[in-house]
């Protein structure tokens, strides 16, 4: 989440500010989940952010509480695009503990919202109509 958070303030998602990111933080026993995190991300920018302006209804990204943006773009990275994806109900719980954490008041509760009508709306398209 801080290094989406960090890229999206510098407006930079190259590798090379990946880069300079793991050389300072995180810990060695959590950078292949970064790398994969970003890579996921990264090669799915556009799916990933037109995912959450699709599910936060009302809302542009650019209307997004930085931190409440970054926490959406890892969930929905990990759930759907990542080597090893994540469960819905895992990222979408670590998530909102996440918002809780770094985000206002409102941001648990906004990130359950978009990550809730997300897994809703991948579920309606994975079951076949009646």
């Amino acid at each position: 989440m801080q290094l989406l958070f960090s890229m999206e303030a510098r407006n930079d998602f190259s590798p090379e500010c990946k880069d300079a990111f793991l050389e300072f933080y995180p810990p060695e026993n959590q950078k292949n989940y970064v790398n994969s995190v970003y890579g996921a991300f990264a090669d799915h920018m556009e799916e990933v952010d037109a995912a959450i302006e699709a599910n936060a209804e009302h809302w542009h990204k650019d209307r997004i509480a930085k931190v409440d943006l970054a926490v959406l773009r890892v969930a929905i990275a990990e759930m759907t695009f990542a080597e090893e994806t994540t469960p819905e109900g895992v990222a979408i719980n670590e998530a909102v503990n996440i918002a809780k954490k770094f985000g206002s008041e409102e941001s648990g509760r906004f990130v359950n919202g978009v990550l809730g009508n997300y897994s809703r709306s991948r579920t309606a398209k994975e079951t076949p109509d009646a």
